[in-house]
């Protein structure tokens, strides 16, 4: 593929749909790359070099997670594969949730060539809808996800009266 061609095309693309309708269709970094002529860097974070898995870990989420609530229960389900239990923190501060921990490598003998899965120290905080003190949670650790809980405090208000 002629880099310069593809370069002429997107300026000119550029130009005729202005830049939000380019925004939606490619990744901005991406784009940026090819148009300034910039070297090439993965669009995977967490493939690669060991400079792109370092990059990658400030780019992702993890651990990645699901918040359920209903009228009577919050529940948090925090996905950690392959971390144990004892490399994980949980914390709680005002209504802000922490989670911390490390992921270590399964097979560190053997020398890491393509991977997608997090390894090293994470950190995530999940700001809650409600304020919760810590003796109101509960956590359960099992197959990889890490189950935390609690029951909503529903606050029954009086009627005022209107004259």
């Amino acid at each position: 593929m002629d880099m310069e061609k593809l370069k002429q095309w997107m300026e000119i693309a550029q130009s005729m749909h202005g830049g939000d309708f380019w925004n939606s269709i490619f990744d901005q970094e991406l784009a940026k790359q090819f148009i300034n002529d910039q070297p090439f860097k993965n669009p995977f974070p967490g493939t690669g070099d060991q400079a792109d898995r370092s990059e990658g870990k400030n780019n992702r989420s993890f651990p990645i997670i699901d918040i359920l609530e209903g009228d009577e229960e919050v529940m948090i389900m925090i996905e950690l594969p392959g971390v144990k239990k004892e490399h994980i923190e949980l914390g709680l501060s005002g209504n802000v949730l922490t989670i911390k921990g490390t992921a270590l490598p399964t097979h560190p003998q053997l020398k890491l060539v393509y991977s997608e899965r997090f390894y090293g120290e994470f950190q995530r905080q999940i700001k809650l809808n409600d304020n919760i003190t810590p003796n109101e949670l509960r956590a359960k650790f099992w197959n990889g996800i890490l189950f935390v809980s609690y029951k909503r405090i529903i606050e029954k208000s009086d009627m005022i009266p209107i004259e």
